[in-house]
């Protein structure tokens, strides 16, 4: 009986650190995974407290609120900011806003 126990804990002992290595191969394989990015460029023509709203040169408007810009960028009206979106889609907005001097 001991030694059904003793195998069965040392199967059981095999089979996680089976899983650890395949858990961490599968979790470098995401990281690898580079995610794809569309761009479109904006001209501010309005602020108020929360965000901005932009128009691009095609007649497409946008509005992002101001958390989405980092914090060592400082906007204004007249500026043109390069807008990061997802290419899986646009459905939670830009990704990433940079100034363009």
């Amino acid at each position: 009986m001991r030694m059904l126990f003793l195998f069965l804990l040392t199967l059981l002992l095999g089979l996680m650190i089976f899983l650890k290595f395949e858990m961490n191969e599968a979790r470098k394989v995401s990281d690898e995974v580079e995610t794809v990015y569309f761009t479109e460029e904006y001209t501010i023509n309005k602020t108020d407290e929360s965000g901005y709203y932009g128009e691009s040169t095609d007649g497409k408007s946008i509005y992002f609120k101001k958390e989405k810009v980092p914090a060592n960028e400082n906007i204004k009206s007249g500026d043109s900011v390069l807008v990061y979106f997802d290419k899986s889609g646009r459905i939670d907005g830009p990704v990433k806003i940079e100034k363009i001097d």
